[in-house]
């Protein structure tokens, strides 16, 4: 973390610009991408399946795999672009109030996303597309473990579990990362050399002799 702290303000700048353009494109091409897969590959005409034709990107892939793909394009982008905009306008920088809320809605936004959104389109993608409803079985647990009985798991159940599992790590990352910000200034080993600082001029700073 101490290498975030001593980043010079013209790299921070760079990956900063780089990541949020790269996140701003690949969420634009992600939610194309899920739009265009989420459209029907074939209806039902007279009884009879027939392939659906749209008269521009019909090239593009459709489907349930696809339209996984999607999803998981814009989950990158979105984290890309929150990275980006935390580089650019809150790290290394002092902290104003006009900063402070430009950080804390960063924050809300990420915390919608990853504790709302998420979990949302998972479970919508999960009962819709894959069809994980309650009326299917996944699992049935072996009657000599439960004395007997039948006891049958539905995908619901599954797909709810790997919910409350994703809930759960993505808590333990926040708490992790909450702790290790606050130590973004130490940890440097005794060999390693601080990075380039510069003032905000743009000229190195060079510590003097007293």
């Amino acid at each position: 973390m101490y290498r975030l702290g001593e980043l010079s303000d013209k790299r921070r700048r760079a990956i900063g610009s780089a990541l949020l353009i790269l996140g701003v494109l690949g969420l634009a091409l992600g939610v194309v991408w899920i739009h265009w897969s989420s459209l029907p590959e074939t209806e039902l005409i007279d009884g009879v399946h027939v392939a659906v034709t749209v008269d521009y990107l019909n090239w593009f892939p459709r489907g349930t795999v696809w339209l996984g793909v999607g999803y998981l394009i814009v989950l990158g982008a979105t984290t890309f672009a929150l990275v980006g905009a935390t580089f650019l306008w809150v790290l290394n920088q002092r902290m104003t109030w006009a900063r402070a809320a430009v950080a804390a809605m960063i924050a809300w936004l990420a915390l919608l996303f990853i504790f709302g959104i998420v979990p949302s389109e998972w479970l919508t993608f999960a009962q819709t597309r894959l069809d994980w409803s309650s009326q299917r079985v996944a699992l049935v647990i072996p009657p000599v473990l439960v004395l007997g009985n039948t006891i049958e798991l539905s995908y619901a159940m599954l797909s709810d579990s790997i919910s409350m599992g994703y809930h759960i790590v993505m808590l333990g990352l926040g708490a992790v990362f909450g702790v290790q910000i606050q130590k973004i200034k130490e940890g440097r080993p005794p060999g390693a050399q601080p990075s380039e600082r510069q003032s905000p001029y743009g000229r190195p700073l060079v510590k003097g002799d007293a």
